[in-house]
């Protein structure tokens, strides 16, 4: 073993150490050299960085100079734009050394205490000093605010509105402010409810190392995949000291739940009895992913809602969305506990080593109340299995309890997971109760099996299920089939079998499916087309559902695009009709201006202003993002990340366009919007006959470009605009010919 492992480090080093031998016998001249086939001028000359130095946008770009062999920049004008000489000869000495030859796509470096990241994909330099682990960008004035909004309607007095959102404030001096609200109003024949209210808000100001924050925090709020142990208290008041390395958790999904549904609608997910999700359910087997959810280790109330609001079922369920082993850092809270309104201590670390991943958390009240928790997990590779098993151990004033986990397998075996909650409700400030889960699943070729096991305090079940995937000509299907036991009620036919069927060509996706439960048999399915254009998706489809004289039919439409996600539905059934509507958008605001545009979960987002090219509308995509031409709009950021050039795609693939978008965005910060704007370069090609109403061609010259027209009405026009309609001046007479519309190659022209 201590062979192979010196093996492997000479292996690394070697060119390393080849290349610090080779500029010390030299003396510091390294000669790199350009691949066979190019010159450096090819290489390099057409290529230009914008550059960062210790998160500080530099005034002009550093591109390649074949004549000093080396990356350069205009000193006059760096220095003219407040950089100071000392910052001038850094560059110089940090610049000459960095082996830009040799980088083909992007490369990390150290040169002279300073900390180097080259991207030639996204042309950006990134340079900060060694010692310097964080990075304080500027902040200014900005707002960005997520709303939701879903209305629920039917003709037998059914009501029902959810509405939430959260707002980003950006302030001078690395600070911002955040605040979620939520309301809820639901009302049918008989019976109203209603509830409303701010759950969290707060002020934050981070410094180098560390944030401070203080107000009030809801746990229902918690972020997927942020919460690292199942302590996670609620804080009416409260003031917190923590480090850097708590914003910065991969927020990713724990899990996911399968649920099994008797009719089309919606399932709504209750925490301590508040509204806190309402996701769309149909007939059979539904996934939903615990990104969807709150983070923590917390019981929920599910109930299945049809479209007339009426409820058929509803059962607990556990969710456990910890991301044990998240990351490093450390916190220390004090503030008064949420409902009991004790003062409370609450301090937490994370770390990792080489060898393993740890949390531990620390409650502490103003009297006998207290708790402690500690999990420990670690990836581990036996032979070919990929294991991870992780241990938690609880305490407090009532018991003592602990929970344990393990998920281990691989392609060939399969994957098992395991977990096992006991005796949790160790204190009053934490109630939660047992729980046990296991799942196996493996592919056998084509199909996937799989089985799933749960145990609550009042429920059990088991899930089996086989899942195929079939492609032939341009069609894929994916079948699910599968049987569970328990979760809809205490008879003796607590039990149901489902089949889901979804079929795809093109842009066209069929579903059908059908579910049997206590003798009775619920069919369902829907189908739906989407048209993507240069400004997003729209999705048009119909759905039906049936059990037995219960038939409801539906038409709906969902788009999106530039300026968030919108659906709307309308439906019938059983002498009722009813209705929704959901939006879910974001809106940004700096002095800068004003745009809408997709959600934005971190609170940073670019103002992406794009120019006016000719008279007929385009558009691509920022960052995954559609945006349209000759206008504003909000684009979401990652928190915390740097993005030097944003990343653009094109939608339209008859139209070559040349993007540029240099955002300069150092450490998006939470609550700040910045402005981008986009350099957008066309290279069009419009070309075939013009001819008049009756086909006859049309000839002549174009008065716009100053192209000839042949007589058989043939023609070809190359710019870099988009143009709608052109002028044609010819014996015949004078012509307005629409481009934006073709048949064959043909355009028509009509007198002018």
């Amino acid at each position: 073993m201590e062979w192979t492992l010196m093996a492997n480090v000479i292996h690394r080093w070697a060119p390393g150490l080849l290349l610090l031998t080779t500029s010390y016998t030299y003396s510091a001249q390294i000669e790199y050299q350009v691949p066979a086939g190019f010159s450096e001028a090819e290489q390099d000359e057409s290529m230009q960085f914008l550059a960062t130095l210790d998160g500080k946008a530099l005034p002009g770009a550093v591109s390649w100079s074949a004549k000093q062999n080396r990356l350069a920049f205009d000193e006059e004008l760096y220095r003219q734009n407040g950089i100071s000489a000392d910052q001038v000869a850094l560059l110089n000495k940090v610049l000459q050394q960095i082996p830009y030859a040799v980088c083909p796509n992007g490369c990390d470096y150290t040169v002279s205490g300073q900390t180097v990241t080259l991207d030639k994909v996204k042309q950006s330099l990134t340079i900060t000093d060694g010692k310097q682990r964080y990075i304080q960008p500027q902040t200014m004035m900005g707002f960005i605010h997520n709303q939701s909004l879903d209305v629920r309607t039917a003709s037998n007095e059914y009501r029902a509105l959810s509405a939430h959102g959260e707002g980003f404030l950006g302030l001078p001096a690395q600070s911002y402010g955040y605040l979620s609200w939520y309301h809820n109003d639901s009302k049918d024949s008989s019976i109203r409810t209603k509830d409303q209210g701010v759950s969290t808000w707060f002020l934050q100001k981070n410094f180098s190392t560390t944030y401070l924050r203080s107000g009030r925090q809801d746990s229902r709020d918690s972020a997927a995949g942020s919460v690292s142990t199942s302590l996670n208290p609620s804080f009416d008041q409260f003031i917190t000291l923590a480090s850097q390395d708590n914003l910065k958790r991969d927020n990713q999904s724990a899990g996911k739940l399968v649920l099994f549904a008797t009719a089309d609608g919606d399932y709504e997910f209750y925490r301590d009895g508040r509204l806190i999700r309402r996701l769309p359910a149909v007939i059979g087997r539904n996934e939903i992913d615990y990104n969807q959810l709150p983070g923590g280790f917390y019981s929920v109330e599910i109930r299945l809602v049809d479209r007339a609001g009426q409820l058929v079922s509803s059962e607990q369920q556990q969710i456990a969305n910890i991301n044990y082993g998240g990351g490093n850092g450390w916190y220390l809270t004090l503030g008064k506990e949420l409902d009991t309104q004790q003062n409370l201590l609450s301090a937490g670390v994370s770390f990792h080593t080489n060898w393993f991943a740890a949390s531990s958390t620390l409650l502490k009240g103003a009297g006998k109340a207290w708790a402690t928790e500690h999990n420990l997990t670690r990836p581990i590779q036996v032979a070919d299995v990929e294991v991870t098993p992780t241990i938690g151990v609880m305490a407090g004033e009532k018991r003592m309890g602990g929970y344990g986990s393990l998920s281990a397998g691989n392609l060939n075996l399969g994957y098992l997971t395991v977990s096992q909650y006991q005796n949790t409700a160790v204190s009053e400030f934490y109630n939660a109760s047992n729980s046990r889960t296991a799942s196996y699943a493996r592919q056998f070729g084509p199909t996937r099996l799989a089985y799933h096991y749960s145990l609550y305090t009042n429920s059990e079940r088991h899930q089996l299920q086989s899942s195929w995937n079939w492609r032939n000509n341009g069609v894929w299907a994916v079948i699910t089939a599968g049987v569970q036991k328990g979760g809809y009620n205490n008879g003796n036919n607590n039990y149901g079998v489902f089949l889901n069927t979804t079929l795809m060509l093109d842009r066209n996706t069929g579903t059908l499916n059908a579910a049997y439960n206590n003798g009775k048999l619920y069919t369902g399915g829907s189908y739906t087309r989407d048209f993507e254009d240069n400004f997003g998706t729209t999705y048009a489809g119909v759905d039906f559902s049936d059990a037995g004289r219960a038939n409801n039919v539906g038409l709906n439409v969902r788009r999106s695009g530039t300026r968030g996600d919108a659906s709307v539905r309308l439906g019938s059934g059983e002498h009722i009709t009813n209705g929704g509507f959901n939006y879910n958008g974001m809106v940004a605001a700096s002095k800068e201006g004003i745009a809408l545009g997709r959600v934005s979960p971190s609170g940073a987002a670019m103002l992406v202003k794009t120019p006016e090219l000719g008279e007929i509308p385009y558009g691509f995509r920022v960052e995954g993002h559609p945006v349209a031409g000759g206008g504003t709009y909000a684009v979401p950021l990652v928190s915390y990340q740097d993005v030097t050039f944003a990343r653009a795609m094109t939608v339209d693939p008859d139209v070559d366009m040349n993007i540029r978008l240099p955002a300069n965005v150092v450490r998006a910060h939470p609550g700040q919007v910045y402005p981008v704007k986009a350099d957008v370069e066309m290279n069009l090609l419009y070309n075939g006959f013009m001819v008049d109403n009756q086909g006859d061609p049309v000839s002549g010259t174009l008065a716009e470009t100053g192209d000839i027209v042949y007589p058989n009405g043939l023609f070809s026009i190359a710019t870099s605009m988009l143009l709608k309609e052109v002028t044609v001046n010819g014996k015949q007479g004078r012509y307005r010919c629409d481009l934006s519309r073709t048949k064959e190659k043909k355009f028509v022209c009509v007198t002018d």
